[in-house]
């Protein structure tokens, strides 16, 4: 007889032939049946666990599967909610700047001070207070806003500082230099004295900065310079709110050499090159430093030296045009405070060329004599001069030489090495390499301003003629443009007519409350803000489902219990049906959604490759027209220059035929001339004839008609005796 198999936990054969042989019942056959039914028993139960376990892993996999989907769902509207946080941030910021716009327009048209012009510039533009409209706000500073401004008369756009001094504003400031003085004079001699708050200092020191820039404008900038920005009007704001005064400069649409150092070094970017469609990223890491795209071009600052040269020789008393009778006898203005935030881009109107490079804010300048130097306990730039506290006009040379620096060093600043903590300014900085893609002319030029000897510094008009041919023909042989993401954008901009209407009543809309609760703060889906789980907040007695027989509840009337019981199986059965049909249309809307969306960043990358194709074949095309223009003007060049060659020697062989002939003809003249007079004495005075063996009379005659043929004889031959 068969053994049992050790493990077959399901052959009990051995208890039934216990009981069919008390039956007498003996039969090998019936024996080998009952074993092969539980064999079968075991081989269906195998089988069983088998396919729980597959479809327990299947629903484990559906499962992180859908937990994944909802997990990048969450993620989605998490992002979604950031950018609704970001905009509703940027709305509120627009909503304070559009306010602070109103109540500046407000404020100039309510204003009786009258809106004075700058008298040197011809024409004036024509501002008044009423033709004033606020396009934008260009950025902030410590005393106030810049805004531009936009005549509506003549469409021009200008930059509007501003700066106020509110009477709730004690922020302390530092004590003013007492050396300029008064911005009007005093009533008293003490009241300017009196002055001891720290709000009456900042307000003093406020008033002192904007007049002293109105006056350099006025007083010595005059008409001023092509690299010099230009004052154009300038009032005060009589409000009982506000002491300010506003500035109309000209709008350099280039913004400064700081944000061009910003966009170029402190916000890398990585890409074709091409500012139109192209996708800029940061730099990938361990990629080699590349210039081509990533750099300030050398021509660029070429440009920016020899212009703010040309600038700093105008303030200094050295430029053509101080040549002027306004500017006679004017003395020296030292700007003191020359950075790369004070030097800005105004676009040129002209292809191919950088913008126009101008030097601003005048608000700490001070005035020597021709020559000489002053006192003076402040300087702005990052590394102070050798010569300081006594400055002249050479330390504006010392200031653009530290800008300079920080260009053609991929935005670094120099320092110098501490002792004690303190800067010994005596000490020459640790100047490091220029960037690579630097020339070593431009790295030898850029050391002439940051000469540490400040008598051996070479002034500003001494560098400019000595940088100028070199600068001009190496902007013309390397130039390459700025890149367009390099050009800064407004902080803000209005929308149009919205300043007007809000000045004229309207009130501007408020920020919904209810946008501040439409995210979720906790993690589970439901909508009270806490951090329990959503089976915490269906449950009355925190127990959740945990129980899966009966339950007892009180009911609601009396005190005893009903006995409620579970559902017959087949409504459970369909109920469970349903919830996975529900889970199984809520999965494949989520695939459809993720594959609709996988197809969607597909077609946008197609594009965004088809668009990056046709501008890399209209870029070819250019390139290709621009080399066949420059062929066929390199052509015309060489035709050009081959035919005025061929003019200049047929000219020159004109010339020489030309003096051959005259001379021919003067041979000729002389000759025949000659021949007339050799003709003319044999006619009177027999010139062959010897007068020797001729009687006395007849000697006489001949004397007589050779000295009539010689008539200025004694001064030809010297006195001659006749003989008798």
């Amino acid at each position: 007889m068969q053994a049992p198999h050790p493990k077959n936990k399901f052959d009990h054969t051995d208890k039934i032939l216990e009981i069919i042989r008390g039956q007498d019942i003996t039969d090998e056959s019936v024996v080998q049946k009952i074993r092969e039914i539980f064999v079968q028993i075991d081989t269906d139960v195998d089988a069983e666990e088998t396919e729980l376990i597959e479809e327990y892993e299947k629903a484990i996999k559906e499962e992180e599967r859908a937990e994944a989907i909802a997990e990048a769902e969450m993620k989605a509207e998490s992002a979604e909610a950031k950018e609704r946080r970001a905009a509703r941030e940027d709305r509120r910021l627009t909503h304070k700047d559009t306010e602070a716009a109103v109540e500046i327009l407000r404020a100039i048209h309510q204003t009786t001070a009258p809106l004075r012009h700058n008298k040197w510039r011809k024409p004036n533009a024509g501002f008044t207070n009423e033709n004033i409209r606020i396009i934008g706000k260009i950025g902030e500073g410590g005393f106030g806003a810049v805004y531009l401004i936009e005549n509506i008369e003549t469409k021009v756009q200008y930059a509007m500082k501003t700066q106020l001094m509110r009477e709730n504003d004690d922020m302390p400031m530092m004590t003013p230099p007492a050396w300029r003085g008064a911005v009007t004079p005093p009533v008293t001699p003490s009241s300017e004295a009196s002055k001891k708050s720290a709000k009456a200092m900042k307000e003093r020191h406020l008033m002192t900065k904007r007049f002293n820039e109105t006056k350099c404008y006025l007083q010595y900038i005059r008409s001023s310079h092509p690299s010099i920005c230009n004052l154009e009007a300038f009032f005060d704001l009589e409000q009982p709110e506000d002491n300010g005064h506003c500035h109309i400069f000209e709008y350099c649409d280039w913004g400064n050499l700081e944000n061009i150092v910003t966009q170029y070094y402190d916000r890398p970017r990585w890409g074709s090159g091409e500012p139109e469609g192209s996708v800029w990223t940061h730099k990938p890491e361990n990629m080699p430093r590349i210039y081509k795209h990533a750099a300030i071009p050398e021509a660029f600052i070429w440009h920016v030296y020899m212009q703010t040269m040309e600038a700093l020789s105008f303030l200094h008393g050295d430029h053509e045009f101080n040549k002027k009778q306004e500017f006679h006898s004017r003395n020296q203005v030292i700007c003191l405070d020359i950075k790369l935030d004070n030097i800005f881009l105004k676009n040129s109107g002209k292809p191919n060329t950088y913008p126009i490079v101008k030097i601003g804010d005048f608000g700490e300048a001070t005035y020597v004599p021709y020559g000489e130097q002053r006192w003076h306990d402040t300087g702005t730039t990052v590394c102070k001069a050798p010569e300081e506290p006594f400055l002249s006009a050479k330390y504006d040379v010392w200031c653009v030489g530290m800008s300079l620096y920080i260009l053609s060093h991929s935005g670094r600043r120099p320092k110098r090495p501490d002792v004690d903590g303190k800067e010994n300014i005596k000490e020459k900085p640790n100047w490091g390499l220029c960037d690579p893609h630097l020339s070593k002319v431009l790295a030898n030029e850029l050391e002439k301003p940051r000469e540490m000897d400040v008598e051996k510094r070479w002034t500003a008009a001494q560098i400019l003629d000595h940088i100028r041919p070199i600068a001009q023909e190496t902007i013309r042989l390397t130039y390459r443009r700025l890149q367009n993401w390099a050009r800064p954008e407004l902080q803000v901009t209005f929308e149009e007519g919205i300043i007007e209407r809000v000045e004229g009543g309207e009130a501007l809309s408020e920020i919904s409350e209810s946008d501040n609760d439409d995210v979720d703060v906790d993690d589970d889906d439901d909508d009270d803000d806490s951090d329990d789980d959503d089976s915490d907040d269906d449950d009355g007695d925190g127990g959740g489902d945990d129980g899966g027989g009966d339950e007892i509840v009180t009911a609601p009337s009396g005190g005893e219990e009903v006995e409620i019981r579970p559902p017959h199986p087949s409504e459970q059965l369909a109920r469970k049906q349903q919830a996975e049909q529900q889970k199984e249309g809520l999965r494949r809307q989520q695939e459809d959604e993720l594959k609709r969306r996988q197809e969607e960043e597909l077609r946008k990358e197609r594009e965004e490759e088809l668009e990056r194709r046709r501008e890399d074949e209209l870029k070819r095309r250019r390139e290709d027209e621009l080399r066949k223009g420059e062929d066929e003007l390199r052509k015309e060049r060489e035709e050009e220059l081959e035919r005025r060659r061929e003019d200049e020697l047929k000219k020159r062989r004109e010339d020489e035929l030309k003096r051959r002939e005259d001379e021919l003809k003067r041979r000729e003249d002389e000759l025949k001339r000659r021949e007339d007079e050799l003709k003319r004495r044999r006619e009177e005075g027999q010139v062959g004839e010897s007068p020797s063996n001729a009687p006395p009379q007849k000697r006489r005659l001949i004397r007589y008609r050779k000295l009539r043929a010689y008539r200025d004889w004694p001064m030809v031959f010297g006195p001659v005796q006749l003989q008798r």
